[in-house]
């Protein structure tokens, strides 16, 4: 879940112009509360409870964007001030992630109160939804699923929220708003030009700046002949100077190789008939059959899947990858199966 929140989430945080925020996206464990909250500094939670209660990725998407949104207008940080005047520092991150001081732990106990028993103005959580809808229209989702996503959020629905929204627009007069700014910006446009209107993450574009570690290009979606049960693209290509790097969906090229996976932490290692590779995620080395080894490009995850360089993992597991000039692609082969992928120009 949580590596899901975050590749949907970094698309919104890619489109603030607060650039200076380190913006996060976390889930916290809570099956009874179906609700989101944006911190000061640039947190953005959600519960399991509704994580469970979204059915796909667009509905996933406004909240997050709704969130953001929040952050990037500084809405939090105005409701704060107006209600108490406090002075709102980097103690705050402090408060969330556990620092014991009892003086930090008020403010924030302060922040959280204010916040969660009477919200935002209505101008503010009007001004976030048109924000959020209007950004995850940007990126290709299908703005219609913030209307969707708003009937599930109605009080009226036991989702938890009557509190939380009591001194909000109530979901209808937010469905309505919604829909009228669908139709006059035109957004299911905005959307199609975006790749979309896509309810599903998995079929957009990669946008720009996932990691510091990779080339501010575009990531290059593959197509592929031989695993087409995947959830994540399989493979995808990476800028590295002059050249590509095609990455390979490291789990479920394991499973398609019948080899052994076990996660660690950052550390993930794969094993087939006594050959081995050790990848740590955001980084460049590796041990390859016991030894240390440097890719051409980290190990990263990229929606929700953690790739790596195809032919360092095929060689972990004893296969080998070959360049098809003639079919403008790359040959898989481990044991007594084999694949083929076509780079797309």
């Amino acid at each position: 879940m949580s590596r899901r929140v975050r590749a949907i989430g970094m698309r919104f945080a890619n489109l603030s112009e607060r650039k200076n925020i380190p913006y996060s996206y976390e889930v916290l464990k809570n099956d009874k509360v179906l609700n989101a909250f944006a911190a000061p500094g640039g947190p953005v939670f959600v519960t399991t409870k509704l994580m469970e209660t979204t059915s796909n990725d667009a509905e996933l998407a406004y909240v997050l964007g709704h969130e953001t949104a929040h952050i990037d207008h500084k809405h939090i940080v105005k409701a704060v001030e107006k209600q108490q005047k406090v002075s709102l520092g980097v103690g705050i991150l402090g408060a969330i992630f556990g620092y014991n001081d009892n003086s930090i732990f008020n403010v924030f106990s302060n922040v959280a109160f204010t916040v969660w028993n009477q919200g935002y103005s209505r101008d503010q959580e009007s001004d976030a939804d048109n924000q959020g809808v209007e950004w995850m229209s940007e990126l290709g989702f299908d703005p219609q699923a913030a209307v969707t996503m708003l009937k599930k959020l109605d009080t009226g629905g036991g989702g938890g929220l009557d509190k939380y929204l009591s001194s909000h627009p109530d979901p209808k007069a937010r469905e309505k708003a919604v829909l009228k700014q669908i139709d006059e910006d035109r957004l299911e446009d905005v959307a199609h030009k975006a790749g979309g209107p896509s309810l599903s993450a998995r079929n957009l574009p990669a946008f720009q700046g996932v990691s510091k570690d990779f080339a501010k290009d575009p990531y290059e979606p593959i197509s592929s002949s031989g695993i087409t049960n995947s959830d994540v693209p399989m493979i995808i290509a990476v800028p590295n100077g002059s050249y590509k790097v095609v990455l390979v969906a490291v789990r479920p090229f394991a499973e398609w190789a019948d080899a052994q996976i076990q996660v660690s932490g950052s550390k993930t290692t794969l094993k087939r008939d006594g050959r081995s590779i050790r990848l740590n995620t955001n980084s460049r080395s590796a041990k390859l059959n016991g030894d240390n080894r440097t890719m051409s490009v980290p190990a990263q995850i990229y929606q929700g899947s953690l790739y790596a360089p195809i032919g360092d993992v095929a060689a972990g597991v004893g296969g080998t990858v070959g360049w098809n000039a003639s079919r403008h692609g790359v040959e898989v082969k481990v044991g007594d199966k084999s694949t083929f992928w076509t780079l797309n120009d």
